[in-house]
């Protein structure tokens, strides 16, 4: 898939001094997310998005400071088949789904590596609801995190670590050859088919083909279950053409 624009506008490390006083309204408004055609997800998700999005895999770069490392993949979901379009951010700005991508919902706030092993809260300065006058504060007058600042970094903390898992699944899918590209393709309004993306899902008949050993290893450690989460939110294909189709007929009126 294209790269998708950049959720994180003006990125700071968040600093004692600098940011002393200052205060965050939660996202009300997910325009800020509406030119994002695909978001990372951690595997530990794939229960609960496999009921509304499509799940689907893309080339990893490999990591950093590892050099001969070989490129791996990593799980995204697919929220729009057009170029900077979100099928999931309604008009009014509202999410339109009962559950939210664990990347969106950190937002606007993340980590961000600032030594080996080593990660620091940034905060996009951008979002309208970083402020002085409402909403949580960020930092105590001494400092240190508040009360609702270090709830939120045990969150940060939770991600990184299913992200740390996730890339084990991963390594397994490329280990084991399981992927194959397929073509997302939707109707135009004429009844011709284009395809707009191409993305990796898991080929049933390569994990079928496993030796039994393997098959039997996979299931004891739970990753069979994430495959098979994956494979059931391939059906949701349908769903996001239909989603555009509905964007397409209400413009035309």
């Amino acid at each position: 898939m294209n790269p998708t624009p950049t959720l994180y506008m003006q990125p700071q490390l968040l600093d004692r001094n600098q940011h002393r006083g200052k205060r965050l309204q939660p996202v009300a408004d997910w325009s800020v997310a509406a030119r994002m055609t695909a978001v990372p997800v951690a595997s530990s998700e794939f229960p609960e998005l496999c009921k509304e999005y499509l799940i689907g895999f893309v080339t990893a770069p490999a990591a950093a400071g590892q050099p001969g490392a070989q490129p791996t993949v990593a799980p995204v979901v697919v929220l729009g088949l057009r170029d900077q379009e979100n099928l999931f951010v309604a008009e009014d700005g509202s999410w339109d789904a009962r559950y939210q991508p664990a990347f969106l919902r950190r937002y606007p706030l993340g980590y961000a590596a600032t030594g080996e092993n080593q990660r620091s809260v940034i905060v996009d300065t951008a979002w309208p609801g970083f402020n002085e006058q409402a909403g949580e504060l960020l930092l105590q007058d001494d400092g240190q995190p508040s009360p609702w600042l270090a709830q939120q970094m045990k969150f940060l903390d939770a991600f990184e670590v299913e992200l740390q898992r996730t890339r084990v699944l991963c390594n397994v899918l490329v280990q084991h050859q399981l992927l194959k590209s397929v073509n997302l393709d939707v109707t135009l309004p004429g009844g011709q088919k284009q395809t707009v993306a191409q993305i990796q899902v898991i080929d049933e008949t390569k994990l079928r083909a496993l030796p039994e050993a393997t098959l039997a290893e996979l299931l004891r450690n739970g990753a069979i279950g994430l495959m098979h989460a994956h494979l059931i939110s391939t059906s949701n294909a349908v769903r996001l053409t239909e989603r555009l189709s509905r964007r397409q007929a209400a413009a035309r009126g």
